[in-house]
Formats: C-alpha cells, sequence, structure tokens
C-alpha cells in the first residue's frame, strides 16, 4: 500500500458523506495504491454508520468505545495503518485535498511532513476568530519552548509520515486531547526524525468543536504532561 489517508472524526455526520465521496474522486484516479482509514472518536451521531458504508471502496471504518480526543483517534488510525506514507486530515477538509501529491512528493526525502499556515507560501482563506487566533500564537510560543523545537504551525490538521517514523511516533505518544500536536513533533525531534513544513491553503471550520476555554487549561496542562513523561523516560 502506497498511501494511508486517516480521517479522525467525532460527530461529523454533516459532513462526512459528502467530503469521503470527494476524498475517494480524488484518490480513486491516482496510479498509486491508497486506503482511507476512518477513525469514529466516540461519536453520539451517524458518524461510523457512514463510514461503514463506505468499506467495499478502499474505507477501513473504526469506532472507539467512547470519546478519547483527537490523539486518541489517531493513535488508533496509525495502528491500523498499512501504506508507506501515512497522512492525516480533518474530515471538513480544512486543507484542500490537492496537498495531498505534494506532501507524498515531500516524504519521499523527509520522514515528517508538517502542513504550515504561517509561513511564507501559505494562505488562510478563511481565518480563526481574533481570540482564538491570538490565542494560538500564544500556544505556538509556549510550544516552542517546551518541546525544544522551532516550528511556525504546530496545529494544522494536515501532516504526513513515513510509515516507520509514524508508527514509532503513535506508539509512543500518551496525549490525547488538545496537545497531542505538540506531543507529536516533540517526539519526532526527540527520536531524530527530520520534519519539514509545507505551506498550505486553509479554510477555518464556522462550526468547531473546539471550546477556547477548555483548550486553553487543557493544552497548558498537557505541554507540562509532556516534560514530565520525558523526563520520567515514559517516551521509549
Amino acid at each position: 500500500m502506497h498511501l494511508s489517508l486517516i480521517v479522525p472524526a467525532y460527530n461529523e455526520g454533516k459532513v462526512l458523506k459528502r467530503n469521503l465521496n470527494k476524498i475517494i474522486k480524488f484518490l480513486k484516479v491516482k496510479k498509486y495504491s491508497w486506503e482511507v482509514v476512518v477513525v469514529d472518536d466516540g461519536s453520539s451521531d451517524k458518524t461510523f454508520t457512514i463510514a461503514k458504508t463506505f468499506s467495499r471502496r478502499h474505507v477501513k471504518a473504526y469506532k472507539l468505545d467512547e470519546n478519547r480526543g483527537k490523539g486518541g483517534a489517531l493513535k488508533e488510525g496509525f495502528k491500523n495503518a498499512s501504506g508507506r506514507y501515512i497522512i492525516f486530515m480533518d474530515a471538513d477538509l480544512s486543507v484542500p485535498l490537492e496537498s495531498i501529491d505534494i506532501f507524498l512528493s515531500e516524504l519521499k526525502k523527509y520522514e515528517v511532513v508538517i502542513g504550515s499556515r504561517r509561513i511564507s507560501g501559505s494562505n488562510i482563506v478563511v481565518h480563526q476568530p481574533f481570540l482564538r487566533e491570538s490565542m494560538g500564537r500564544v500556544f505556538t510560543m509556549i510550544t516552542r519552548v517546551v518541546t525544544s523545537t522551532n516550528l511556525a504551525d504546530y496545529t494544522c490538521g494536515f501532516k504526513g509520515f513515513q510509515k516507520r517514523a509514524g508508527k514509532k511516533i503513535f506508539s509512543s505518544s500518551l496525549i490525547k486531547r488538545w496537545s497531542y500536536d505538540a506531543e507529536i513533533l516533540f517526539l519526532a525531534h526527540k527520536f531524530g526524525y527530520e520534519i519539514r513544513e509545507i505551506a498550505v491553503n486553509w479554510f477555518n471550520r464556522k462550526d468547531s468543536r473546539v471550546r477556547l476555554s477548555d483548550a486553553v487549561f487543557t493544552s497548558l496542562a498537557d505541554l507540562v504532561k509532556i516534560r514530565v513523561y520525558d523526563l520520567a523516560g515514559r517516551y521509549v
């Protein structure tokens, strides 16, 4: 298998059918082999039922028994992905599908490739509210210090990995919710993988599931956990 495309989903019943059709239409004309791995993160709507209807068309669907957070859903997805290259993206297609081929080209040279909304060439077509964007910049600055990495954008939901790197990182990950991005990039750096940032076009989702007050507190707490886990030798 050349490509595994992981789509974590939580209560995405309104958009999942439409967007899975778009993904399949995009991929079915490619010359490389591919699979789509949908992980339902304990949804209370018809997300899993919809994903299962695509299972005969290169789509594998998994459902977690409870809502664990996006990091937990991705961990399950990487465990079940078989592609030489593994990319994950949001179910709302906030980054255009055309980025897949750009990432596959870069993954031939780099072990970890991440989408960035904050480097030259990127384009935020629809912005987040001002407060949310400002908090994102603050989170980036704090994450740089805590993780000893120097990246422009940690939280863009479009990231790619060579199989060995992705399997190693996600098998070692412990953070399941808000700061999972920071943790997996910390682990990529810790394990010696080279990280490549790629400028992407990005569209903000207006009906975001994230509550800012919860995210701020939990994200900061999880950043502390990353350092504690590392000092305790839990990342192996």
